[in-house]
């Protein structure tokens, strides 16, 4: 299948930082929202064509820049509670355990685990946008500026579980198979060419989002 990417520029304070493609339509099929960051490619390391036969469409709803922009602010601030929310509960855990309160020791390590997962996602999206827009904190957003370009195409398809690119395997999209249920739904469906159920995959991911 063709997948569409958006071409995009990154300067601050009017010094370019690079040129990076963002998937424009798995994008909107994800469970959580820390997973768009790892769909951006630096530009040079991916095959993009200008032509395609039956590419699937540009889905993304706002400029690229809006878009980084927003998903740093809101996974810095997710960052943020779900630490807090840990911390709450460990806290809590540990005045049952002194006090002699059962609570059930197994339910509260899956419940840790959860949010340490959740912590990570964030702490990882995080990561690769500031390192993509060249910010620490958010106070430094709007020092950048991203200047969006054309939309090209890329070449995907499923091999033994694996998704392939004409750079060879993509371990993003392979990974995201595994661990994304509505990404998995929405990359079998195109990749099929089922495109009537995309709606509905739409409405999943924003349940799961």
């Amino acid at each position: 299948m063709e997948v569409p990417y958006v071409l995009f520029e990154v300067r601050k304070k009017g010094k370019p930082r690079g040129t990076f493609a963002v998937d424009a339509y798995f994008i909107e099929f994800l469970s959580l929202e820390p997973r768009k960051a790892v769909l951006i490619k630096n530009a040079s390391k991916v095959v993009l064509r200008r032509e395609a036969q039956k590419a699937l469409p540009p889905l993304l709803k706002k400029p690229v820049g809006e878009t980084l922009k927003s998903l740093y602010r809101e996974l810095l601030r997710n960052s943020t509670e779900a630490r807090k929310k840990r911390v709450n509960h460990m806290r809590r855990w540990n005045v049952w355990r002194i006090l002699g309160i059962p609570t059930g020791h197994s339910r509260h390590i899956a419940l840790d685990e959860e949010l340490a997962k959740v912590e990570r996602e964030n702490s990882l999206g995080l990561a690769l946008l500031g390192r993509i827009l060249g910010v620490k904190r958010e106070e430094e957003l709007g020092d950048v500026e991203v200047r969006e370009g054309e939309v090209l195409y890329r070449r995907l398809w499923l091999s033994d579980g694996q998704v392939l690119g004409e750079e060879g395997v993509d371990r993003v999209y392979t990974n995201l198979i595994k661990i994304d249920p509505v990404f998995r739904t929405a990359f079998v469906s195109a990749l099929f060419k089922e495109t009537g159920v995309s709606e509905g995959i739409m409405e999943k991911a924003q349940d799961f989002a």
